[in-house]
């Protein structure tokens, strides 16, 4: 039983998101690092980001029910007190010294925002902006850890709602990401064919490669 760990809770987060909130245990991770979840009955796995800092008590994960999808529907009916599989933590998307000096922009898309969720709430203080790609009004993510006037979305399939909306793609908009400067940390994460666009347009831009850290998630 010790990779199996009980649900603690299932937070909706607008129509179609949702935050997993499992038992931690002994488990240690650094913020930005990925698990793989499953359940026993579908013999399928599943890569997912935390979303909780590195010191919380449990493991959050933020996760997009999809239509027709196995596990992410599965996951979402969970009860209290059920186990899920984990496995982990992987992966190398973070700095091992986080300098507050320095400027971060994070750009994801969907549940790629994960990562720089627990990111912010881990390192404190962090100079940052998020640029998230997203479909509907519905899928913003409004947690209290993120300072909302640096949070700005790009929203694909409605109309904006407010002053820190944008009409369309992020690849779509990227003058408003060329005009950071060019001595912030970039990380990218979500849509493989976003973070390949992005990446490209800030090199050829003149933005050093390293420091541009990418993690695909689909």
């Amino acid at each position: 039983m010790n990779y199996y760990h009980k649900v603690l809770d299932i937070i909706n987060i607008g129509k179609a998101n949702y935050i997993l909130r499992i038992e931690k245990k002994n488990i240690k991770f650094s913020a930005g690092q990925f698990f793989s979840i499953g359940i026993s009955e579908t013999f399928i796995n599943r890569e997912y980001s935390a979303c909780s800092a590195e010191d919380d008590f449990f493991l959050d994960f933020l996760i997009r029910e999809v239509e027709g999808g196995i596990l992410s529907v599965k996951l979402k009916r969970l009860r209290i007190g059920e186990f899920v599989k984990v496995l982990g933590p992987y992966g190398n998307f973070y700095l091992k010294n986080f300098d507050k000096k320095e400027n971060y922009i994070f750009i994801a898309t969907g549940s790629g925002i994960s990562p720089f969720m627990s990111l912010i709430k881990t390192h404190k203080n962090l100079k940052y902006k998020i640029y998230h790609g997203i479909r509907k009004n519905t899928d913003i993510i409004e947690d209290k850890d993120i300072d909302q006037d640096n949070y700005f979305k790009f929203i694909t399939r409605e109309d904006v709602k407010d002053s820190n909306s944008i009409k369309g793609r992020i690849t779509d908009n990227f003058d408003i990401i060329k005009s950071e400067s060019q001595n912030s940390y970039f990380f990218l994460c979500g849509n493989s064919m976003m973070v390949s666009e992005v990446y490209d347009k800030l090199i050829n831009t003149g933005f050093r490669s390293n420091r541009i850290f990418t993690e695909v998630f689909f």
